[in-house]
């Protein structure tokens, strides 16, 4: 079995961010230790960064120039095999897409935990089976994305970033899509996440203030040259 790094800190230094031809950068000069409260509610201004700092922080992008830092380690000085060590105790939930068509809704699940050697196949299966039996995904959870609702496809993106019980999810507009019987089936599963230690922090993006509620999150407000932190209104 893969072993993981604990993730007490996440932190920007000097940070900067541009996507190719843009005229001017997403980011410049970011300096900022990350909130460590549970719940992070990223937003922005401008309405622009916001899924694209969340890609950064879970190491899907990488800044242009500074740093990103967990536990004070630069992500760019390691390597992948050191990377994977913090990166098994994140997940990502997408906005939409990130499933694989030719598999089913419990195979997506199941495979970030038999790729990394996460769990034993029989308790892998049997930890899908669970997740799923509590979202009510029985008759559907063996179909493939296609034979299911757009609701049922976002539902499994957001489960799929928990199914590995890592400390930190970083869930991009996860209440867009969703039915309510649905979110209300996902606070309390976060819940129990956060109550059994496993879950030790969140970040998402929202233009529904539900969730930030639901966790009281603090506000992380994000522009090109300065992110500011604070409570959730």
């Amino acid at each position: 079995m893969n072993m993981r790094k604990a993730i007490q800190s996440l932190e920007f230094k000097d940070m900067h961010f541009n996507f190719e031809g843009a005229t001017q950068p997403l980011f410049e000069n970011i300096s900022m230790k990350l909130p460590e409260t549970k719940a992070v509610w990223v937003r922005s201004p401008g309405g622009r960064g916001k899924s694209t700092l969340l890609r950064i922080l879970a190491g899907l992008l990488s800044p242009d120039k500074g740093s990103y830092l967990i536990n004070g380690e630069a992500v760019n000085e390691m390597s992948f095999e050191q990377f994977l060590l913090y990166r098994l105790n994140m997940g990502y939930g997408f906005d939409m897409g990130g499933l694989l068509n030719n598999k089913s809704l419990a195979e997506n699940l199941i495979l970030p935990l038999l790729y990394h050697k996460l769990l034993p196949n029989e308790e892998a299966f049997e930890h899908v089976q669970a997740v799923t039996d509590m979202f009510g995904m029985q008759e559907i959870r063996d179909l493939r994305p296609f034979g299911v609702s757009g609701s049922f496809r976002k539902l499994t993106c957001v489960l799929r970033a928990f199914i590995h019980r890592p400390q930190v999810v970083f869930l991009d507009d996860p209440m867009t899509g969703l039915k309510q019987d649905n979110l209300n089936d996902l606070y309390h599963f976060v819940e129990e996440n956060f109550a059994s230690r496993t879950l030790r922090q969140i970040f998402f993006t929202s233009e529904n203030p539900e969730f930030a509620h639901k966790f009281g999150a603090e506000e992380l407000l994000i522009s090109a040259d300065w992110f500011t932190a604070r409570p959730a209104a």
